[in-house]
This record gives C-alpha cells, sequence and structure tokens, in this order.
C-alpha cells in the first residue's frame, strides 16, 4: 500500500476466526493452559486479573482456537468490540469466544489493534444481534471497514502510542509499588503492637453529600464515592485531601485515597483524625489495614454503618511510631498519585491522538510534538 486505503478487516488478515464455543466450566483447571474469555478482552489490553485454565491434552483438541502472538482477539457477546493483542511470551493460550483476527503480513499488529479500537464502535453498534445478550458475528467483523496508511507509517504510529501506553504502565506500577511498601512498612510497625482501640478514638467518618452528574460542573475538583474518583466538580466539600471510606453498594468498606480538597458523594464517608499524632497519610493505611469491609451489614444493598465502624476496634502502632509512619506514607502517596497523575495525562494523550492518527486527521511528526510537550 503506497497511500492511505480503505480497507475491510478481511483484507487485513489472513484469517478471521471465532474461538471454541460452548460450555467449557468442567474443564478448568487450577492451572495449565491460559483460556482466554471475554471478561480478559479490554480495549488495548488483556486483563489477566481473573482468568481461566485448561488442560495441555483439551488444548490440543481445541486446535482452531489456539492463539499465537500477535494474533487480534476481539470481544464478541456481552461488550462486543473490545480488542486486545496476544503479545509475544505468553506461552500456549487458548480461547472462548472471542474473534481472533490474525494479521496478514503487510499489516503492523499493533497499528491493526489500535485501529480496531479507534474505529469499530459505532459499526459494531450497528451490527450486534440479540435481544438479551449482544453477538457481534464474525461476518460482520469481516466487513469492518478501516483506514490504513503505508506499513512504515503504520509501524511509526504503532510505535508512538505503544510508547505512551507503556509509560503508562509503568507509571501503574510505580503506583502500586507506592502503595504496597505503605501496606508492608505499617505491618513492620504493627508487629508486638497491643494497642487495640475503638477506631473512633483513631478517626472520625464524615457522611459525604450528594451531587448527581447532572449537578456537577466543569472544574479540577476529584469527586469519589465508594469505588474511588467518578468524575470532576468545581468546588471541594473537603479542607484537604483524605481517605475516603465506602459506605453503600458493592464496594461498601473500600478505602481510597483522595490525595487534594474534593467532593465526596453520599455512597461514601471521608475520615478525619482525631488524634494529632496521625497525618491522614497514615490514616488511609490503618482503614486499609482495618477490614471495615467486612462490617457490611447482611443486606440487599450491602453497607456500612457508621456507628458500628467507630465501634470496631483496630490495632494501631505506638505515637512514634505513628508519627514516623505518617511521614514514610506521605511521600509513598505523594509518589503514587504523581504517577497516577501522570498516567491520566498519558492516557488523554493516547484517547486524543489515537483517532485522529488512525484516521489520517494528522500525521506522526505532528503527534510527535504533541507528545514532547507531554512527555
Amino acid at each position: 500500500m503506497e497511500t492511505w486505503t480503505h480497507c475491510t478487516l478481511a483484507d487485513l488478515c489472513s484469517s478471521i476466526t471465532v474461538g471454541h464455543v460452548g460450555s467449557m466450566t468442567a474443564e478448568y483447571k487450577s492451572s495449565g493452559v491460559l483460556f482466554l474469555r471475554s471478561k480478559n478482552v479490554r480495549p488495548g489490553y488483556l486483563d489477566l486479573s481473573d482468568v481461566a485454565y485448561i488442560g495441555a491434552e483439551f488444548h490440543t483438541r481445541l486446535r482452531k482456537s489456539q492463539l499465537r502472538p500477535n494474533d487480534i482477539v476481539i470481544v464478541r457477546t456481552g461488550a462486543p468490540g473490545a480488542a486486545a493483542l496476544i503479545p509475544e511470551g505468553m506461552g500456549d493460550v487458548n480461547c472462548s469466544d472471542v474473534i481472533i483476527a490474525r494479521p496478514g503480513r503487510h499489516v503492523n499488529p499493533k497499528f491493526l489493534c489500535y485501529s480496531i479500537n479507534a474505529t469499530a464502535g459505532s459499526f459494531v453498534a450497528a451490527h450486534t444481534v440479540g435481544a438479551v445478550q449482544q453477538h457481534f458475528n464474525i461476518g460482520s467483523a469481516k466487513g469492518l471497514r478501516l483506514y490504513v496508511p503505508p506499513l512504515a507509517e503504520q509501524c511509526a504510529i504503532a510505535e508512538m502510542l505503544g510508547a505512551l501506553d507503556d509509560k503508562a504502565a509503568a507509571n501503574d506500577q510505580i503506583e502500586g509499588t507506592g502503595i504496597s511498601l505503605g501496606r508492608a512498612l505499617l505491618g513492620k510497625e504493627l508487629q508486638g503492637a497491643t494497642s487495640e482501640v475503638p477506631l473512633g478514638e483513631v478517626a472520625d467518618l464524615v457522611y459525604g453529600k450528594a451531587l448527581p452528574a447532572s449537578q456537577r460542573r466543569q472544574g479540577v475538583t476529584p469527586v469519589f464515592g465508594c469505588t474511588g474518583q467518578v468524575g470532576w466538580h468545581d468546588v471541594p466539600l473537603t479542607a484537604m485531601g483524605c481517605p475516603v471510606v465506602g459506605r453503600k453498594g458493592a464496594n461498601a468498606g473500600h478505602v481510597s485515597w483522595m490525595s487534594k480538597p474534593g467532593w465526596v458523594i453520599d455512597t461514601a464517608f471521608y475520615a478525619k483524625p482525631v488524634n494529632s499524632a496521625i497525618t491522614n497519610e497514615a490514616l488511609y493505611f490503618l482503614l486499609e489495614s482495618a477490614s471495615i469491609d467486612a462490617l457490611t451489614a447482611d443486606s440487599a444493598v450491602p453497607g456500612v454503618n457508621r456507628n458500628v465502624a467507630l465501634r470496631h476496634r483496630i490495632l494501631v502502632p505506638e505515637l512514634d511510631a505513628l508519627r514516623r509512619f505518617g511521614e514514610w506514607a506521605r511521600e509513598l502517596l505523594t509518589a503514587s498519585v504523581q504517577a497516577e497523575t501522570e498516567s491520566r495525562t498519558l492516557a488523554e494523550l493516547r484517547d486524543t491522538l489515537l483517532p485522529k492518527l488512525i484516521s489520517g486527521q494528522i500525521r506522526i511528526k505532528d503527534a510527535e510534538r504533541a507528545v514532547e510537550e507531554v512527555v
């Protein structure tokens, strides 16, 4: 291809097939060959937090659904259209009920995966069938039309977008490492500690206030709920950054960190230290270790009762240890928040550049300048 060309997915692939279809529960093992399902495929990446495995013998029998490096798997049922690339080094991999697109030699696989995720949304929506569960069938997938540049430009686009994703992934690792280290340091301070006190002697839990999405105004104030950040607003409810504790819903008891003054909605509490020796950062880790999610009432809608939570007894370090840990916690959470903020900026940049690059609206040199301003 010498110029940008409109092609179908079938034109760009050596084969397009469907992974194994049918019940597999009886074949699942605790280890073995990785077996991908629709739930493991997200736009642009594989979510391996909840994977299944099958035996090697069954993997051999399911020859047509065996996956190779650089295959692209596309969600077929449930939330159809999301595409992810099978990377090198995964070993034997099999799959169920996903479309398998195997790129041809004249196509960069990473570029093709980015292109599918950037352009397939409206096409998939118009070509799904099923009243109870939506299906995106293989015939429709083959007809997906994409705008494709010469191979050299495909590679350049894929390299640029991949670099943004790699940087974001590195930041995610920094963020996770900071949280893990904070937990480990608190655990060390709690070793040998004998002071178990009601949570109410450590913190107060303040009810958040309702703020429906329709009433939020454009701004830079984070809005937090029981699952963490859920949006933005223009004025804060809290005077400073603080821990947020899920109050009701499936994430009742979940503890998240709000790094600056924000708004906490009525599905959550925000926590304030009642002892001057405890910083907000230290309180975040103390609440995380307190197993508040175990206090959820056994009802149709799980919830944390404030009075029960404040009576809940938790183990705390001695005052000197608390002060020392507070300094560590501040440094770790600051680094984690910086990494998270940069990741969000990178993701926004990628999502802005992706459709423009894939459609040919901007060229790689223009995108490089935009990336240089951020990275």
